[in-house]
């Protein structure tokens, strides 16, 4: 415990509390925060506002969790502070599972899910007092998301995959062909080619396809030339 705090935070002024919880709060919403806004700057499921209140939450418990252990002590056995971690653990799964969802027979959502869960471990952190130490693997998690994709983007290239949903009216399938070829001359791999039929001749075209995310979007500004085609719908 800081010198500068009574033993027993029982004995705490409210200048006391408010200055622990308070630091934390900043650092946790500091933390929280530029995780998230990179989330936000990729328009992800969980954003600023979600990783800022995930990472404040998770050191708010934990700095309970500890201040309850420590003010049980001098009296008698000290708590286990390692309880409410390990809740926040299982209960994180929850949202993580929220963001992750299955289309047409593939999985998005799973970095977002992670990057929820390694979040709420900053709050833990933070909680615990290690301020340094969350600071640098905020620096670290940030790294992560931003070399990664360019790494991805840049080196991988064509192992990106793309799923577009294209609503047409394309009765003869002159629109399918059209489609065919503007993969082929963008340097676009298919994977999938569903197409849900419906009344007055208008298709739902479901397509998956791999490539570099340059080619992609040159892809995407095609199909708004195509006849026939009414919608396009990126996921």
């Amino acid at each position: 415990m800081n010198p500068n705090y009574p033993l027993n935070p029982q004995d705490w002024s409210n200048t006391h509390l408010l200055l622990y919880f308070g630091i934390k709060a900043i650092l946790a919403v500091a933390c929280g925060g530029i995780v998230g806004l990179e989330r936000e700057l990729k328009s992800k499921p969980a954003g600023l506002k979600t990783n800022i209140l995930i990472c404040l939450g998770s050191a708010m418990f934990t700095t309970c969790s500890v201040l309850i252990s420590n003010a049980n002590g001098p009296g008698g056995f000290a708590g286990d502070p390692s309880r409410v971690a390990a809740q926040i653990v299982s209960g994180i799964g929850f949202l993580g599972g929220g963001v992750i969802i299955q289309a047409r027979g593939g999985v998005v959502g799973l970095t977002t899910a992670a990057t929820i869960w390694m979040v709420s471990a900053l709050g833990v952190i933070i909680g615990l007092g290690f301020h340094n130490i969350a600071l640098f693997v905020a620096a670290i998690v940030i790294l992560i998301l931003v070399s990664v994709s360019w790494f991805e983007d840049r080196v991988l290239g064509r192992s990106l995959t793309f799923h577009t949903e294209i609503v047409a009216a394309d009765p003869e399938g002159e629109t399918r062909a059209t489609i065919n070829a503007l993969l082929a001359e963008n340097d676009l791999v298919l994977e999938s080619f569903d197409i849900e039929e419906r009344s007055g001749g208008v298709g739902v075209m479901q397509i998956r396809y791999t490539g570099h995310r340059e080619d992609q979007k040159k892809f995407n500004l095609s199909l708004w030339s195509t006849s026939g085609v009414k919608e396009i719908r990126q996921h």
